[in-house]
């Protein structure tokens, strides 16, 4: 336990004294957080609601997130902090929550040592989980969503309901895409192994609590933002890629093949990881229908919350997303680190490899070496040139746990 608290530590340590630390203004002209607009101006309003003029009304895509650039303002009006360091201290709090919540997945699940480093090593030292946040603090509002989808997915596993339950409506609190996990929330209470109690009508109504509540919250932050807002761009979010498709254009093959590769790009270590698994499984003799057969049905459930927060991202479209997919597709990632912890479980990988999960993890920290957000950033003219580095990084990372698996069942 303290070796593992020691780990956490130490990547944390890390990833805080490598990062770039931008003003409210910077994130805004280096980062292009727009959204920190909104919040900003929600949080100078607090304790009040804003009251703007018709012309200066704000999205609702923004607005329904108030509650915590709200109580952020609250908390620097009623203490004199500046509102650039009361939205750091949130988004550590919650960054730590995240972690936290991660932890307690990855003890649920009994990881031994080695499982449980490289695990952490892919959550925190992946570039667009943490790194952009603690750039631009006043983008609190997606390290919110992401710590109430971990909380969501540590309730699920533990067979807890009031933690999904406040999961679920943090995780609204912090981006609407709260509703989108809901189908993935049913399956797990529906057929969970912790969730087989009692038979359909217990599970139908914890999940209509859940569902009801959540649904509920988010109709009633609708009215109470109506004032100050303006519709915003909820439409485009579902229906943009439809749309990009049936508009006339050319070029249109690259630029599909660019954003593929930015919806990716975030999940490509455990990807590559997990498909070196499944080939050792696979020349060493096991069929994959057989090696899937080993995993869990918990697994499947985490890969339903990754696929929905993924298509959700997806379905935004290149002409609305190309800039941010990737951050949207990174919400995702503490449920990809679940499915990879199911599979390290299910299939005993890296008990006993510890030098080549000190070598992924290395890996990991290298590639987290962000082009804009780590010391000595630079503009964005560097994309394409980290871009390939990370993918010969997980690539690499992929082949040495190929390597050290096959080496260990010889």
């Amino acid at each position: 336990m303290k070796t593992r608290l020691l780990t956490t530590l130490l990547f944390s340590a890390m990833l805080l004294l490598t990062n770039r630390w931008l003003s409210y203004q910077e994130g805004i002209d280096i980062l292009k957080a727009a959204d920190t607009h909104s919040y900003m101006t929600i949080a100078q309003a607090a304790p009040a609601l804003p009251n703007l003029p018709p012309e200066a009304l704000l999205p609702t895509n923004h607005t329904a997130r108030f509650i915590v650039p709200y109580l952020t303002g609250a908390v620097a009006h009623f203490t004199g902090i500046r509102h650039e360091w009361v939205f750091l201290l949130a988004t550590l709090l919650f960054c730590a929550v995240v972690i936290w919540a991660c932890h307690q997945m990855f003890e649920e699940l009994r990881l031994d040592t080695t499982a449980y480093t490289l695990s952490m090593a892919l959550l925190i030292f992946n570039p667009y989980m943490f790194r952009y946040y603690l750039a631009v603090p006043a983008m609190v509002n997606d390290v919110v969503f992401v710590a109430g989808l971990s909380l969501t997915l540590l309730g699920l596993l533990r067979g807890r309901f009031p933690l999904v339950l406040v999961g679920a409506l943090t995780a609204l609190a912090g981006r609407q895409n709260a509703l989108v996990f809901l189908p993935a929330v049913a399956l797990w209470m529906f057929w969970g192994e912790k969730w087989r109690t009692g038979g359909i009508v217990p599970a139908l109504t914890r999940f209509g609590i859940v569902a009801v509540s959540v649904v509920g919250v988010y109709l009633v932050i609708g009215r109470i933002i109506a004032p100050f807002s303006v519709r915003g761009m909820e439409s485009d979010a579902i229906l943009g890629l439809l749309r990009w498709v049936l508009a006339p254009s050319a070029g249109k093959t690259k630029v599909l093949a660019e954003y593929g590769l930015r919806t990716v790009i975030c999940l490509l270590f455990p990807l590559f990881i997990m498909l070196a698994i499944l080939l050792e499984r696979r020349l060493s003799g096991l069929s994959l229908k057989a090696a899937l057969m080993l995993l869990p049905r918990e697994f499947w459930f985490a890969l339903a919350f990754v696929a929905s927060l993924y298509g959700f991202a997806f379905l935004g479209g290149p002409e609305l997303f190309m800039s941010g997919v990737t951050r949207y597709v990174s919400h995702t990632l503490p449920a990809m680190i679940l499915v990879f912890g199911f599979m390290l479980k299910s299939y005993s990988s890296f008990g006993e490899t510890k030098s080549a999960t000190m070598m992924i993890s290395a890996l990991c920290a290298m590639g987290s070496f962000h082009h804009m957000t780590t010391f000595g950033g630079t503009t964005s003219d560097r994309a394409m040139y980290f871009a390939v580095i990370y993918c010969i990084l997980a690539i690499f990372a992929g082949m040495v746990a190929f390597v050290s698996l096959h080496r260990y069942d010889d």
